[in-house]
């Protein structure tokens, strides 16, 4: 989540004047870092679905949640600190929270968002106590009711203990979503789609992903790799004998490299149609990206790399086609790959003119990578303090 996204989220939390079960002001980041993995623990172990926060520069809703900012004159703790502090506790399963520090300017004054992903791999507790000062955080299971954290001495309820293992285990979502789910725990899967056509969970195996006959197709970015022959199929989704939903898929470099069919997005640049293909990883075909790259995280075959764009959400791709409209300038002096101009002209030679452009597809690239090296929240903040 990107700060352009999270400000109305946050902005509208704290008009509310309240706390809940996945937000918590605080004045200032915690003094005690007991106090910060207690609070940490219960919101992770919510049983809100979707991300949790910690508000640091707001005041307690008991005091009217009145945004009073950071001192910008005192270091602050940064990402790597928190998550190293993580890092140094004893969680059973070695299973911890995910965490994303987030700098936002409200009403200009500073303030910080502690985002806790929403994981489904709850509940976590430790396996051995924190003490810091008086403050012990014990061997429970903590979570957050309401605006309620569970005491440090305390467990939580037992039925909100068993809902958060029927969240772990799925129990409480449609199947639909558990596949999604599952599709994000590959090792958990019997697959080998480079002998069989078909794949089944080991542990739920009523969840199966069947893949069909495949027929040669063509498109530019078949020319990305050493072997222009190209595959194309559909992968089913089946829970029991339901089939969930279905995804195109694609087989490249001669069936070298299993993906799923990208999607295409138009954009105006240069006073022209330009387009790319990418993923969104929020929908089905990214949870199937996830599955078959688990192993081949960079899209590659044989030194050659798929010219696919990869993003979180429709926020973070409509964050890069702002970027890509105010850096017009860069894109036009862009000088396409080497790799990509053989390719052109390979397609030039073959007697095709397609609308995508594997040339333009390239500069667009370019500034891709640009921008994820320099898009603030891809990177951690600067250390000003060792959270020690």
């Amino acid at each position: 989540m990107n700060p352009a996204s999270l400000e109305p989220i946050i902005r509208e939390l704290i008009a509310s004047k309240r706390e809940g079960d996945y937000w918590d002001f605080k004045v200032k980041p915690h003094d005690n870092k007991a106090d910060l993995l207690h609070d940490v623990l219960c919101l992770a172990n919510s049983l809100h679905q979707g991300d949790r926060f910690l508000i640091f520069g707001v005041e307690d809703h008991a005091n009217g949640a009145t945004t009073v900012g950071l001192d910008p004159t005192k270091s602050r703790k940064t990402q790597a600190d928190y998550l190293d502090f993580l890092a140094g506790q004893q969680f059973a399963g070695g299973n911890r929270p995910a965490l994303k520090l987030v700098p936002l300017v409200l009403y200009g004054l500073e303030v910080e968002v502690l985002i806790i992903a929403d994981r489904p791999v709850k509940p976590y507790w430790l396996t051995e106590d924190y003490v810091e000062g008086k403050r012990r955080v014990r061997q429970h299971i903590y979570t957050r009711d309401g605006d309620r954290n569970t005491a440090m001495d305390k467990s939580a309820d037992l039925v909100l203990v068993e809902k958060m293992w029927q969240q772990r285990f799925g129990m409480d979502v449609l199947p639909m979503e558990r596949m999604r789910q599952l599709l994000h725990e590959p090792a958990g899967w019997e697959v080998d789609f480079d002998s069989k056509s078909d794949a089944y969970h080991r542990s739920f195996p009523a969840y199966q992903v069947k893949l069909s006959a495949t027929e040669l197709f063509w498109e530019a970015y078949n020319y990305s790799f050493p072997n222009r022959n190209a595959f194309l199929g559909t992968a089913e989704f089946f829970y029991n004998a339901t089939k969930l939903f279905e995804l195109e898929y694609v087989k490249l470099d001669e069936m070298r490299l299993l993906l799923p069919s990208p999607a295409i997005k138009q954009v105006l640049l240069l006073g022209r149609e330009m387009w790319y293909h990418y993923y969104n990883r929020s929908t089905p075909a990214g949870d199937f990206l996830a599955f078959l790259t688990a192993k081949r995280p960079g899209m590659e075959s044989r030194g050659s790399k798929a010219p696919f764009l990869v993003f979180r959400d429709q926020d973070e791709q409509q964050a890069f086609h702002n970027y890509l409209d105010a850096h017009q300038e860069q894109l036009a002096d862009a000088l396409p790959g080497l790799s990509a101009q053989l390719a052109a002209q390979e397609i030039a030679r073959d007697g095709y003119s397609p609308v995508i452009d594997l040339l333009e597809i390239d500069q667009i690239g370019q500034l891709y990578s640009a921008w994820r090296s320099s898009t603030d929240y891809f990177k951690p903040a600067i250390r000003l303090e060792k959270f020690d």
